[in-house]
C-alpha cells in the first residue's frame, strides 16, 4: 500500500468506528489511532476525553484523550489535527505541530498542575477526572504529548528536541502521522522510529561480544552496560522500551525489589555480581570496530527489554533522584538481533522463556493462544444472516494478529478489495481485546472492562489458559458460542449507540455505563430465567438487539449511570469508581425495571446445559479431523524424528509410543483422531524441552 491508500484505508476505517460507536468523525479517527499505537505498544490504553477550553490569559487549552503508564509512572496527552474536508492536504509543519497541539496540550497539563482545571470544569466530565489526579499525584517522570494527524509530516519533525515543564518534568514530543502508522503496521511486531544513538559512549559504542556464528535466524551479543546510559534510555522512551508481556508484568507487579535497592544505596559497585542483568532484543544494530579491535555497537533499531524491567525501573528511578553514582553501576545484557519478517513468532518466546525464573504466568502469553487460532477459523468459514433488503451474507471478521484485516486485502485488486469489505465490513471487524473486553461484561465483572482492554484480556486469558486444559470445557468453544460472542457484541455496540443518544446522557464515561449495563443485563437474565441466559441465539439470527432488549438496555443504563456518578467517596473520580468491585457490587445489586419482552430472548438453564452437550460433542469430532489432517500433513519422517527425540528425553508415555508407531509409517498407517490428538500434545511436550530450538 501507498501512504495515500494507506490513509485512505486508515480515515475509512476511523468513520467505521465512529459509526459503531456514534461518535463524531474527530472522536473516531482518535479511537482509530490510539488502539493501534496501544496493539503496537507505542502507548498505554488511552480514555477519551475531549474537551476544548480558554484559560488563565486567554490560553488555549485542548485535549482528545490521556493516559497513565502504570509501567513507567508517566502521563500521556493526545490531540488530533486533521485536515480540513475539502481542503488540500499540505504536510503540517512543526508551528503548527506546537499552536495548534503541544502548546495546549502543556496548557491543560500546566493549569491541572496549579489546581485552575479541576475548579473550572464540571465534576462529570472525564478531564475533570485527569484533572485532579495531575494535580493530587506526586511527580510523573516524564510527560509525553502527541499529535495525531492524518497529514503528513516533514523528516525534519522526526526527532523534536525535548524541553521540561514548569515543575522539571520532561517533556518528549510525538507527532503519529499515516506513514508512522503504516510503519508500525508493516513491521508487524516492531516499534516505530526507536533507534538507540550509542555513539557518546567512551570510544564511540558500546562494547559488546558477538555471541553467534551468523549462521541462525538471529544474531546475538554480550555486553556490559553502564547504568547511566541505560538508564538515560528508559527516561526517555519509558515503557515503549518494554516487550508487552513484560510491560503487563511491570505494571501489575508495581513494586521493586528490596535486595536491588539496598545493593544500590550500599553496595553500588557489586551491582554487576548481584544482579542477573538485562535480556533484550533489537531488529537491528549497527555497529563498527574500536581501536583495539573490539566490536563496538553505535546503534541499536526497536530496542525491547524482554527480562530485566524491574531492574532498568529502578536504576532509572535512581537516575532521577540523583542518586545513581556514577560510573559505579554496570548492568550485564544480553542482546537479540531478530528481523522483523520472523519477530512476530520468536520475541514473545524469548520473552517467555526468558522469563520463567519470574511470576509472569501463562496467561500473559496468551496472544499466541490456540483459542484465538479456533475463533480465525470459525470467522472465516461461518456466514451471518443475510440482512433484511440485502442478498449478501457476511463474516464477523476475528482479527487474531494486529493489521491482520489490513493484510487480508494487500496485493488484491480494487475490485477484489471492494468484494472482500463487502463480505468482512469494517464495522464488523472484533479484535481479541474488544472480545475480551466485551466477554468480561457478560460475566458480571464490568469493573475489569473499566480498567481497559489490557487488564480485560488479561483476566480473560486468565480464564481461557485454565478451560483450556480441560477438554471438556474446551470444547464447549465451537461453532454455537462463537455466535453467541458476536451476539454479545452486537449487543455491546446497540448499548453504546443507546446511551449517546439518551436524553439523560449528558457526555462522558459512556464506556463505563455501557460496561456496566451489559453485566446487569446479564445477570437480571440469569435471574429472570432462574439460572439461564440470555438468548444469543435469536439476537445472531436477528443481527441485531431488537426492540424489547434496546428498551431493556436503555432502562438499565439509566440506573448505571446514577450508580456511577454516585461514590461511595464524595468527589471521588467515576472513572476510578468504576473499576473497584464495591462499585460493581453495588451496581449488580441495584433495582432495574423489567420491560414488557424481555421474557422473549431468555433461555432456561436446562437448555443451555442441553446446548453445551451438543456444541461439547460436535467440537471434539472437528478437534480429532483437526488433529488428523495435522498429523498427516507433517508426514512420517516428521514422526519418526520426534520418537527419537522423544524417547532420548523420556517425555514419551507407552500410549505416546503407541500413537507414534502408526505416525511414523504414515501413508501405509493412518492414526486415529484420539491418537492425532495425542501426538500433537506430545510434539508441544517435545518442543517445551528444546526440539526444533
Amino acid at each position: 500500500m501507498t501512504d495515500e491508500e494507506f490513509r485512505t484505508e486508515l480515515l475509512a476505517s476511523s468513520a467505521a468506528r465512529a459509526e459503531v460507536h456514534n461518535t463524531s468523525l474527530r472522536e473516531g479517527f482518535v479511537m482509530e489511532v490510539l488502539e493501534r499505537l496501544r496493539e503496537a505498544g507505542e502507548a498505554p490504553e488511552a480514555e477519551i476525553c475531549p474537551e476544548m477550553l480558554t484559560g488563565p490569559q486567554r490560553r488555549r487549552l485542548e485535549i482528545d484523550a490521556n493516559a497513565f503508564d502504570e509501567a513507567d509512572g508517566s502521563v500521556h496527552l493526545f490531540i488530533a489535527i486533521q485536515a480540513q474536508q475539502g481542503s488540500p492536504i499540505t504536510p503540517i509543519t512543526l508551528a503548527e505541530a506546537r499552536e495548534q497541539g503541544f502548546n495546549r496540550l502543556t496548557n491543560v497539563y500546566e493549569q491541572a498542575r496549579d489546581g485552575w482545571l479541576s475548579a473550572s470544569i464540571e465534576e462529570s466530565r472525564p478531564l475533570a477526572g485527569l484533572a485532579n489526579r495531575i494535580h493530587s499525584s506526586g511527580a510523573f517522570t516524564a510527560l509525553r504529548l502527541h499529535v495525531l494527524t492524518d497529514r503528513p509530516t516533514s523528516e525534519r519533525l522526526k526527532d523534536i528536541p525535548p524541553n521540561r515543564t514548569k515543575d522539571d518534568v520532561p517533556i518528549t514530543f510525538q507527532i503519529w502521522d499515516a506513514t508512522r502508522l503504516r510503519r508500525i503496521h508493516d513491521a508487524v511486531s516492531v516499534r516505530d522510529d526507536l533507534v538507540i544513538d550509542l555513539t557518546s559512549l567512551p570510544g564511540g559504542g558500546l562494547p559488546v561480544l558477538p555471541a553467534s556464528l551468523g549462521e541462525n535466524e538471529y544474531d546475538a551479543y554480550l555486553a556490559v552496560i553502564p547504568a547511566e546510559t541505560l538508564s538515560d534510555i528508559y527516561i526517555k522512551h519509558g515503557s515503549r522500551l518494554l516487550e508487552g508481556n513484560v510491560r503487563t508484568f511491570l505494571g501489575r507487579r508495581g513494586n521493586t525489589n528490596k535486595g536491588m535497592l539496598d545493593t544500590l544505596g550500599k553496595e553500588p559497585e557489586r551491582f554487576f555480581a548481584y544482579n542477573n542483568g538485562i535480556a533484550a532484543t533489537a531488529s537491528e544494530v549497527e555497529k563498527t570496530q574500536g581501536e583495539s579491535g573490539t566490536c563496538l555497537l553505535t546503534a541499536i533499531t526497536d530496542l525491547q527489554i524482554v527480562n530485566g524491567a524491574q531492574t532498568t525501573a529502578t536504576l532509572a528511578s535512581f537516575k532521577r533522584d540523583k542518586k545513581l553514582p556514577a560510573g559505579k553501576v554496570f548492568v550485564p545484557m544480553k542482546l537479540s538481533v531478530v528481523a522483523p519478517a520472523i519477530g512476530e513468532e520468536l520475541i514473545p518466546r524469548i520473552s517467555k522463556f526468558a522469563n520463567r525464573q519470574n511470576s509472569v504466568r501463562d496467561s500473559d502469553f496468551f496472544a499466541n493462544h490456540p483459542f484465538h487460532r479456533r475463533m480465525e477459523t470459525l470467522s472465516r468459514r461461518i456466514l451471518a444472516p443475510a440482512l433484511s433488503g440485502s442478498l449478501t451474507q457476511t463474516h464477523w471478521y476475528y482479527e487474531r494478529a494486529r493489521g491482520q484485516y489490513l493484510n487480508d486485502q494487500a496485493g488484491r485488486t480494487d475490485a477484489q478489495r471492494d468484494v472482500f469489505v463487502r463480505q468482512n465490513p469494517r464495522q464488523q471487524v472484533i479484535t481479541k481485546t474488544d472480545m475480551a473486553k466485551v466477554e468480561s461484561c457478560f460475566d458480571l465483572l464490568p469493573d475489569v472492562a473499566c480498567k481497559g482492554a489490557e487488564k480485560a484480556f488479561t483476566a480473560f486469558a486468565e480464564r481461557m489458559t485454565k478451560e483450556w486444559l480441560d477438554e471438556s470445557r474446551r470444547s464447549t468453544y465451537g461453532d454455537d458460542w462463537f455466535r453467541a460472542a458476536v451476539a454479545r457484541n452486537i449487543l455491546f455496540q446497540a448499548a453504546e449507540k443507546l446511551v449517546s443518544n439518551a436524553p439523560w446522557y449528558g457526555g462522558g464515561y459512556r464506556s463505563q455505563i455501557v460496561a456496566y449495563t451489559l453485566a446487569r443485563l446479564s445477570k437480571l437474565a440469569s435471574d429472570e430465567s432462574r439460572g439461564g441466559i440470555l438468548d444469543f441465539a435469536r439476537v445472531w439470527s436477528m443481527q441485531a438487539s431488537g426492540e424489547a432488549l434496546q428498551q431493556q438496555l436503555l432502562a438499565i443504563a439509566e440506573v448505571m449511570a446514577q450508580v456511577l456518578r454516585s461514590p461511595v467517596v464524595d468527589g471521588q473520580n467515576i472513572s476510578e469508581w468504576a473499576k473497584q468491585q464495591a462499585c460493581r457490587t453495588k451496581a449488580l445489586e441495584a433495582a432495574v425495571p423489567v420491560v414488557d419482552g424481555l421474557d422473549g430472548f431468555l433461555v432456561s438453564k436446562a437448555d443451555v446445559t442441553a446446548a453445551k452437550r451438543d456444541e461439547r460433542g460436535g467440537q471434539r469430532v472437528a478437534d480429532g479431523l483437526e488433529a488428523q489432517k495435522e498429523v498427516l500433513e507433517a508426514g512420517g519422517a516428521f514422526w519418526r524424528t520426534i520418537r527419537e527425540f522423544a524417547t532420548s528425553r523420556r517425555v514419551a508415555t507407552q500410549d505416546d509410543l503407541t500413537a507414534l508407531a502408526a505416525a511414523c509409517v504414515i501413508p501405509r498407517r493412518i492414526p486415529t483422531d484420539w491418537q492425532s490428538e495425542r501426538l500433537i500434545a506430545l510434539r508441544k511436550r517435545c518442543e517445551e524441552a528444546g526440539f526444533g530450538a
